[in-house]
């Protein structure tokens, strides 16, 4: 039987979800948030065979998940044009696919999409010399506004939305993957809860300037889908990047996703030290 890949809905989460974090994979896109979120950007399709999670698009799949994975991929090799092509392949999933398919497998560095995963506490806690400028910018935010932190709720959604939108139009102009991404916010606000969604606000003066949203990629990684902070509030990132950290303990890592290739946001993300950058490979199996 043919695999037949539909578009994402917002109940497949309930069988989804629990697919992909007993993956064990650590990469951001083994987040059904991320691929919930994103899915009309990417034009993200799914599918199920019995226990495994198929999730792709005409240009790549990601590698499925669940008990017979190894045979699903098989199948899809068989019924896919060549070559195929797997995207946010780890180097321990690396050498499976090598060994599933030996003599067929290439692989390249994906360095732009790399993940940064921090150690929670660290992030939390700023300890040492090294996040010495990270606590300066703090103290300054907080000699300069009053502030609160409050967490994700029915009452502050709305909130985060003009927020996200107010950051995009300082960019000048809400369009192509700028306003995509404002559709992919407010796709995963709707329904918070199915999506497993934990956030932050900070406000001054009642002013919404900085939040944060994310959702667990397992037991042991959370993901960070989302970090926005108006630029008229120096330090704001830094500000709600701790907050939001000190309410997550519970999870070894934050994984911050990639920079994209963009060399301020690759800077911003190398500054706070992560303790794995996770290298991912585009493999194509011929």
């Amino acid at each position: 039987m043919s695999l037949e890949l539909r578009s994402l809905r917002p109940e497949d989460s309930l069988w989804a979800a629990p697919l992909l974090a007993a993956s064990g994979r650590d990469c951001c896109e083994y987040s059904f948030t991320t691929a919930y979120m994103w899915s009309e950007h990417y034009d993200v399709r799914i599918a199920r065979v019995g226990e495994v999670l198929v999730l792709g698009s005409e240009r790549s799949y990601l590698t499925p998940v669940g008990n017979g994975w190894e045979e699903v991929l098989r199948q899809l090799y068989d019924e896919s044009p060549r070559p195929l092509r797997l995207h946010s392949v780890d180097e321990a999933l690396l050498t499976r696919l090598k060994a599933l398919f030996p003599g067929r497998v290439h692989a390249e560095e994906a360095r732009d999409d790399f993940d940064y995963l921090y150690r929670t506490e660290d992030l939390a806690n700023l300890p040492g010399k090294v996040y010495h400028g990270k606590k300066n910018h703090i103290s300054a935010f907080s000699r300069a506004h009053e502030w609160t932190y409050e967490p994700l709720s029915a009452e502050n959604v709305d909130d985060m939305v003009r927020l996200s939108r107010e950051w995009c139009e300082e960019k000048g102009s809400c369009t192509g993957s700028l306003n995509d991404e404002q559709c992919a916010i407010r796709r995963v606000l709707r329904e918070p809860e199915r999506f497993s969604l934990s956030g932050g606000l900070i406000r001054v003066e009642g002013r919404a300037v900085a939040f944060t949203l994310g959702s667990p990629i397992n037991e042991r990684v959370f993901d960070i889908h989302v970090e926005k902070a108006l630029s008229a509030f120096s330090g704001a990132y830094a500000v709600i990047n701790r907050e939001f950290a000190k309410t997550l303990t519970a999870y070894e890592y934050l994984n911050r996703e990639n920079d994209m290739g963009i060399p301020g946001l690759r800077r911003a993300k190398e500054s706070y030290r992560p303790a794995i950058l996770l290298k991912k490979y585009l493999v194509t199996i011929q």
